[in-house]
């Protein structure tokens, strides 16, 4: 401790004194702020560990200050400080611990680098979720923590905690409230809808990423690019064709799509003929481009979905085909696994309900019978799931006003004049490109299965 510091027993005292949310905003707050760092870490002989002195619960403002730099210290996962953390994150005060909100990101940062220093992220997911939402005043609030726990996911390939957080629409993103960036923003919804992908989730996948991309903007940030790139492979996957921006995009997003993402069109405009022949020769030409961004995996994947997609629109036409006759109208004919690879394609539709159809083997080769959807969504239930989405959209169309507005207050959105630019005089924020750091072992082709 310096020499002006107060004693250990003091500091104490003073935080026992703190027990309520008036007493921490006006007294606890400024006399933490005010201590050397050096007071946290320091453990003075024969005085006992603060966090045994501490409630997690009643004091969570203070004892978050010590436990960071106690995480911070740990160079990996030791039992007895795991048992702090615990206690911590399952009892915190969130409207303490939202005063100090810096220290909130990097006790999950220090969490995150005690795991991956045990070559073990996944240790860090379940707590950051608990942390997460303890730390949300609602369910639709979006916090610091929202981004690092969804990369720490994508890192550890474990995504059982966070999805129902990021079930839940986000609904507030006011700086004023949340703390968070423009930056954190873009990159939840970047990180969720890989998530999403990850899980063949492509509708909310879509959705996540086209959140992205339309955030307000007064340049392009290089994670709306490399979302836009995502968005056109899920929605192809999702719709069979590339959905239109939302009218209130920025321009300057829209622009720098047209320049960047060449590659991601024209292999849209090659999907969107519903011909294996020209999807094929696109995709050949792309490759290299998708095998660089790491979208190679979900490119592949798209080459099924035409195939399913073709078969549906063969139950339109047909009331019985052979499977060879399938092979041949959706372009696999030429290719000796064709046959079996189609019929593979329609059990899996029928599994899914995507068609409603037989296959009988007493004819050679096959046969499969189309039949109609025994659903006549003339029902309570169709009633019912229609007015839910109503509803939802209703809701979701009054969130994005508001979050229009919100973002667009955020500070980082006003300083996007001072980033730098690419070759082509495409304006980038450098540090965009952190959220590819720590990605060697994420292999496109075993993210998406």
């Amino acid at each position: 401790m310096a020499p002006n510091d107060p004693s250990f027993d003091e500091i104490i005292a003073k935080i026992l004194a703190c027990d309520d949310a008036s007493a921490v905003t006006k007294t606890l707050v400024p006399f933490l702020n005010n201590l050397n760092e050096q007071v946290f870490s320091a453990c003075p002989p024969g005085q006992g560990d603060p966090l045994d002195a501490l409630s997690p619960a009643v004091h969570s403002f203070a004892y978050l200050y010590f436990l960071v730099h106690r995480c911070r210290a740990s160079h990996g996962f030791h039992p007895s400080l795991m048992e702090k953390v615990w206690e911590f994150v399952n009892t915190c005060d969130g409207e303490q611990v939202r005063l100090a909100s810096d220290k909130a990101v990097s006790f999950a940062e220090a969490l995150v680098k005690m795991a991956t220093e045990s070559n073990q992220p996944i240790i860090a997911i379940r707590p950051l979720a608990v942390f997460v939402q303890r730390l949300q005043a609602s369910k639709g609030q979006l916090t610091m923590i929202h981004p690092l726990l969804a990369k720490t996911c994508l890192l550890a390939q474990s995504f059982k905690d966070i999805v129902p957080i990021i079930d839940n629409d986000i609904s507030d993103v006011n700086p004023a409230n949340t703390h968070i960036n423009y930056k954190d923003f873009l990159l939840y919804h970047y990180y969720g809808g890989m998530i999403y992908a990850y899980l063949k989730k492509f509708e909310r996948a879509v959705e996540f990423f086209g959140l992205a991309v339309s955030a307000p903007a007064e340049v392009a940030s290089a994670i709306q690019i490399e979302a836009y790139k995502k968005y056109v492979l899920t929605s192809l996957l999702q719709y069979g064709k590339v959905p239109i921006l939302p009218k209130y995009t920025a321009p300057a997003v829209i622009k720098c799509v047209k320049i960047h993402c060449g590659p991601y069109t024209d292999f849209a405009a090659a999907y969107e003929k519903k011909s294996n022949t020209a999807i094929k020769t696109e995709l050949e030409k792309v490759k290299t481009v998708f095998v660089r961004d790491k979208n190679f995996g979900l490119a592949k994947q798209c080459m099924e979905a035409l195939h399913r997609r073709n078969i549906q629109d063969l139950t339109r036409t047909y009331l019985t085909l052979s499977i060879a006759d399938i092979t041949n109208l959706i372009g696999l004919g030429s290719e000796s696994d064709g046959a079996r690879r189609v019929e593979g394609i329609i059990v899996r539709m029928i599994e899914s309900g995507d068609i409603f159809a037989t296959i009988s083997h007493e004819h050679a080769g096959g046969m499969v019978s189309f039949l109609d959807d025994p659903n006549h969504h003339n029902n309570t239930v169709t009633m019912n799931k229609i007015n839910a989405h109503i509803q939802k959209a209703t809701v979701i169309t009054s969130s994005l006003v508001a979050m229009d507005q919100a973002i667009s207050s955020m500070p980082a959105y006003f300083n996007k004049g001072a980033h730098l630019s690419d070759r082509s005089g495409f304006p980038l924020d450098e540090a965009d490109y952190s959220m590819h750091l720590g990605y060697e072992t994420y292999a496109d082709e075993e993210s998406y299965p």
